[in-house]
Order: structure tokens, then C-alpha cells, then sequence
């Protein structure tokens, strides 16, 4: 009796403050949730159908903060509870940053975005029943105040409330790492098939997912299986496996000739000694960042200011394999002890030598520098130089932290680059260019071989000898010879502009007939991709009729080489037309050789490094007799499996 006394004694008190304000659709008999009472609860119980039938479009954040909601939930309440909470607690929960100015119109933008969501159930075999709803049936924000009320769409209540059977409980602090919306969706998914995998698993089944169904579940558009193994299969494995208390792994179960239609997934649980150790390695790192906030807002400005760091919140976390915010290029302290903690320098140092450590702390100091600093076109994002950032989290995320990287590069850095660095007027533009472009090709340097969850499509490549290609050139000023915008006014302009950089007589000297048969090709594929505009690929690319990405990346070895000849000869050699096409032609796998064949122009023009490289260790190794340590595989890309 003592809860439902309790429970009149809120309602009444509720009663009286809340007088004449409007909640449509709630409960007369609802509770109210303050942020303040249960927002430090973390475990949340959903019905299986909620979690296996229903289709919605949520980002990221809107999943986690619709977790945190559902957290607030006592398996005690027999109502859905309306939800009180300030616009500070709100910003912290949507992952956005409380301190950045703007709040109500954040505010108003995550409401609206989640208010607009739909939630349809998937169609099951048989019936003709969809069910459509909301997940917010109202929402007020009290500027005064500076407090916000939520209520709940009442068709949510049977799949949160008085649960009895048929329903997943887990703990949403193992979500928060994640990078991923599909992870987090497939999480859920693991989450609630994991008992009937166990029950089939002692009869000797497989549990089986439909990939059709699949894609509805997680909300993904894919068209292709290798798309959904890449984006949202193989990217949740990793972060799954990396953060939480299950173990997910999948393989192909049933094909319709080359198409993929079902996997066989693996749901088993981890030791809970190592899920406890997950738990408290999140737990703190989170509370760690929300001690280190400074320059908090004041309460005239958000109402309420609990800062409990005990109150896990949807911001940066700061581990190894996490990527880092813009924000951090503007403080310079902070970003190099993030980029210190992706370097792991108690893995380090037992690896390098004490030289070798000194030349990563060196390249640390620069990569700080680089952070901060506008250099050429770069775009300035909340203080931090966008290519930078972009390039180096891209080895951050694919690599699990930059500590492998650093391995690689050391030896060189220590032996080479600085020492040839301090020569230099101008030290550090000679050093950035190094690092930048070791960022870059970072597959290059990693040693031990590309973990599982990053291989390429030509397969994880081993550890090879690091064969140095050129020297950097001087980098005191940016080269004033480049290609511009201008240049791809027209194809036929691009065309001449390229070969202003391309010795043909020498590539003819070179080249068997074969050879230049693919090089005239790729000329015009290159002209073509310097002027591509694919809607929605090439977003925030275009400068007039010029793709920057593509011209930015040729203007790399310009500046590196003071030609495109490099380039081009390692493209036309290892697509050789007398043994390039017929490779193709024989693999029955692919459907669309010219498709293939621009495929590789493309990654070959965003990589030409990594191509130059490549091509150089087989011409050396070719020159020596010895046998090539690996043999380019242009083909292996298209495998289905």
C-alpha cells in the first residue's frame, strides 16, 4: 500500500502546480519523472515486438536520448510517467553540447525531429494490421523556467509498462560508445533474439536473420549485400564486441545465386567479469568528462543545474578507439592529451625505442599545430581544420586509435623525416605535409597487419618492408603551380590541364601497348571524375563545375612529385589492358567490367599515395628478382563473401 499512497500524495502535489497547464493524451493517473530523481537509471526493459517489428528513422542521439527516456521507466509504474527535466539535462541526453549557444532552437529542433518520427510496424506474414504511431504525444518548454515536459505517445505504454513475458532488458551504458546507429539497433536485436539463439543453439539450429527484414529493422536503404556487411553488419561487430556484453558475429546462411538472403548469426554472452570491466571502464570515462566541464551556464539561462557525475550523459568519451571533435583543434592541451591517449604510450614504449618515443611525442606536438591551423582551403570546423580532423579520426576509427599508426611511422619519422625537418626555414609545414600524408595512407604503416573489421577490399595486407618513394619537397609556401577550379570548366579543358602535369613521351618510352592503351583511358576517367557531380556523393564538393576532392587529392602528388606521371605510370602498369580486361572477363562474379574498371580509377585518384607506393615496392622487388610480397588483386574486391 505504501507505493500507491505515495503515488496519490505526487499526484495531488503535481495537481496543484501543474494546474490548467494541457497534456493531452496523458494519464490522469500518470506519474511525473524528473531528470533530477531518475536520470541516473540505466537499465531499460522493451517489449521484443518494439524491439523486432517496429520501423522508425531516429539519428544516433535521438536513439540514445529515446533510451534514456525509456530508463526513467520503474518497473514499478503502472502508467507511462510524464517527463520533467531542464534544457541542460535535455541538451546532455540529445549529445549536444549544453555550453554552444543557440538552446532553445536545439531544443525546439530535437523535439520536432522526434515528435515527426514515425513508429510502423512491420507487416507480419498473413495479417493486414499496420500499426503507426508516434513517440511523443506532446511536449512543452517552458522558457521561463527553463524546464521541458515530454509525454509519451500512450501506444508505447503495453511494450514499456508491468512487463510480464516476451521482453529484452539491457543496460543502455553499453550503447553509449557507439559511433553507429545500426549498431546500436542491431544491439537491441541481439539483445532480444539472445534466448531463443541459446534454445536453438542446444538444439543444433541456427538462428537465421533475413536480410530483407533486416534492412527494415535497422533502417537502411542498402542495395547491395557487400554495403550491408560493410556499413551496418561488420561496423556493429566491432563496436558490439568492443564495448558491450555480448559477442555478435554472422555468416552468409543462404544466397539466391551471387545475391545474399539470410545470415546465421552468433549471440553469445561475454564473461561477466569482462562486461563488468566494459561497464566500468564507460562509466568512468563518462563521469571523468562531465568533472572536466568548465564555464557552465548559468541558471537564469537553463533552470536547474544537477551536475551529478555519477549521471552518465551522451558525451565525448574518451578512450582509445574514439574518434575526437573538431572543438578540440581550438585547445591545444586537451587535444594532445586525446591524442596521447590514442597513441597507448604504455603499449608504446614497449615497442619503440627511447628514439622512436621522441619522435612520436614530436609528431604529436605537430599534429596539435596542425589542428588549429587554416592551411590553404581548408575549412575551419568549430575551431579545428576539417581535412585534418576527417583524415586522422578516419585512422582513429578504422584502426581502433592511433597507437598502430604510430608504431609504423616511428622508425622513419626518427631516422628520416624530422632529422630532414630540421633542416628546413620552415620545419613544421615540411612535417605536416609528412604526417598528413602518412594519415592518409595509414594501411601503409599499420603494422601487424589490418585488424578484421577495417580489410580492405583487396584483403588486409601484411606487413611489409616500407619502401620510401621521394622526399617531401619544401614546403616553406603552398605550390603556386597547381590545378584550380578553372581547370574543369570544360572536360576537354580538364583533359589539357592534366596532361600539363603527364609526360607522355616518357610513359610512352616506358609503357608496353597495353599499358597506354589503359593510360588514355584513365586519363579521361580522371577528367571525368574531376568534374563529377553525383547528388548526395559529392555534397559540399563542388567548387563551380570542379569535384575538390578529386583535384585536391592530384594537387597532393603534384606538390609531392612536380608531375602526375608517378600516377599515372603505376595506374596504366597495374591495369595493363593485356592482362587487366581479361582478368575481368573471366570472373564470373562480375557483372559490369567498365563499372569495375571506374571503381579502381576512383580509389586509385582518392589514394594515389598508397597506389605510387605499392606500384614502387613490386617495380623494386621486380628489379632484384625477387618474388612480389603480395600481388595486387583487383578483383577480390567483388567476392560476395
Amino acid at each position: 500500500m505504501a507505493p500507491q499512497s505515495t503515488l496519490k500524495t505526487t499526484q495531488k502535489t503535481n495537481h496543484n502546480k501543474k494546474q490548467g497547464a494541457k497534456s493531452a493524451k496523458a494519464s490522469p493517473s500518470a506519474p511525473v519523472a524528473t531528470y533530477s530523481g531518475r536520470g541516473n537509471q540505466t537499465i531499460v526493459r522493451k517489449s521484443n515486438d518494439l524491439i523486432q517489428n517496429a520501423m522508425y528513422s531516429l539519428s544516433l542521439s535521438q536513439q540514445k536520448l529515446m533510451l534514456h527516456i525509456f530508463a526513467m521507466i520503474k518497473p514499478s509504474d503502472t502508467e507511462l510517467p510524464r517527463y520533467e527535466m531542464s534544457i541542460y539535462e535535455f541538451l546532455k541526453l540529445c549529445g549536444v553540447d549544453p555550453h554552444n549557444g543557440s538552446m532553445y532552437k536545439q531544443v525546439k529542433k530535437n523535439i520536432e525531429d522526434i515528435a515527426n518520427a514515425k513508429v510502423q510496424w512491420i507487416r507480419l506474414a498473413g495479417t493486414q494490421k499496420i500499426t503507426m504511431f508516434r513517440w511523443l504525444s506532446s511536449a512543452t518548454i517552458d522558457e521561463g523556467t527553463g524546464k521541458i515536459v515530454l509525454t509519451l505517445d500512450q501506444s508505447l505504454k503495453p511494450h514499456l509498462i508491468q512487463l510480464k513475458e516476451f521482453y529484452t532488458t539491457m543496460n543502455i551504458t553499453y550503447t553509449l560508445p557507439m559511433k553507429s546507429q545500426y549498431s546500436l539497433k542491431i544491439y537491441e536485436l541481439c539483445k532480444s533474439y539472445q534466448n531463443l539463439y541459446i534454445t536453438k543453439k542446444e538444439k543444433g539450429e541456427p538462428l537465421v536473420w533475413n536480410i530483407e527484414t533486416l534492412k527494415k529493422q535497422v533502417d537502411c536503404n542498402a542495395a547491395n549485400w557487400a554495403h550491408v556487411r560493410r556499413t551496418v553488419l561488420d561496423k556493429a561487430k566491432s563496436e558490439i564486441n568492443g564495448h558491450t556484453d555480448i559477442y555478435f558475429d554472422y555468416e552468409v546462411y543462404e544466397k539466391d545465386r551471387q545475391r545474399v538472403i539470410a545470415i546465421a548469426v552468433t549471440i553469445e554472452p561475454v564473461d561477466k567479469q569482462v562486461a563488468d570491466d566494459k561497464l566500468n571502464e564507460i562509466t568512468k570515462s563518462m563521469s571523468n568528462r562531465v568533472r572536466s566541464k568548465k564555464g557552465k551556464l548559468t541558471l537564469a539561462e537553463t533552470g536547474t543545474l544537477d551536475d551529478d557525475p555519477n549521471v552518465l550523459t551522451l558525451e565525448y568519451v574518451s578512450v582509445p578507439e574514439t574518434t575526437i571533435p573538431y572543438s578540440y583543434g581550438a585547445t591545444p592541451e586537451l587535444l594532445r592529451q586525446e591524442l596521447e591517449i590514442k597513441a597507448e604510450p604504455d603499449k608504446l614504449i614497449r615497442e619503440l625505442t627511447a628514439d622512436e618515443m621522441d619522435a612520436v611525442r614530436t609528431i604529436i606536438d605537430a599534429m596539435v599545430k596542425m589542428a588549429g591551423t587554416p592551411r590553404g582551403n581548408d575549412k575551419m570546423i568549430d575551431g579545428g581544420n576539417a581535412t585534418f580532423f576527417q583524415t586522422m579520426n578516419n585512422v582513429i576509427d578504422n584502426c581502433g586509435g592511433l597507437r598502430r599508426w604510430f608504431e609504423g611511422v616511428a622508425t622513419r619519422y626518427a631516422a628520416k623525416v624530422i632529422p630532414v625537418a630540421r633542416t628546413k626555414s620552415a620545419p613544421l609545414p615540411y612535417l605536416s605535409r609528412a604526417i598528413l600524408e602518412d594519415l592518409e595512407n595509414y594501411r601503409i604503416y599499420v603494422t601487424g597487419g589490418m585488424p578484421e573489421e577495417v580489410e580492405d577490399d583487396y584483403g588486409a595486407p601484411e606487413t611489409p618492408d616500407i619502401v620510401e618513394t621521394a622526399d617531401f619537397v619544401e614546403t616553406d609556401a603552398e605550390p603556386v603551380n597547381q590545378l584550380v577550379p578553372e581547370d574543369a570548366a570544360t572536360k576537354k579543358e580538364v583533359t589539357a590541364a592534366l596532361l600539363r602535369y603527364i609526360d607522355r613521351d616518357t610513359l610512352s618510352a616506358r609503357l608496353t601497348t597495353g599499358q597506354m592503351e589503359a593510360f588514355e583511358d584513365i586519363l579521361q576517367m580522371t577528367a571525368y571524375f574531376c568534374r563529377r557531380n553525383v547528388k548526395g556523393k559529392d555534397d559540399g564538393m563542388m567548387e563551380g563545375k570542379a569535384n575538390m576532392q578529386f583535384l585536391d587529392a592530384l594537387n597532393k602528388v603534384i606538390a609531392r612529385y612536380e608531375s602526375l606521371t608517378p600516377l599515372f605510370e603505376a595506374m596504366s602498369v597495374m591495369m595493363d589492358y593485356d592482362t587487366y580486361w581479361k582478368d575481368l572477363m573471366k570472373n564470373p562474379r562480375i557483372k559490369n567490367p567498365k563499372l569495375v574498371f571506374q571503381s579502381e580509377v576512383e580509389k586509385a585518384l582518392l589514394m594515389p599515395s598508397a597506389v605510387i607506393g605499392e606500384y614502387t615496392a613490386r617495380k623494386a622487388q621486380s628489379d632484384t628478382g625477387h618474388t612480389l610480397h603480395r600481388e595486387y588483386n583487383w578483383t577480390k574486391a567483388f567476392d560476395e563473401e
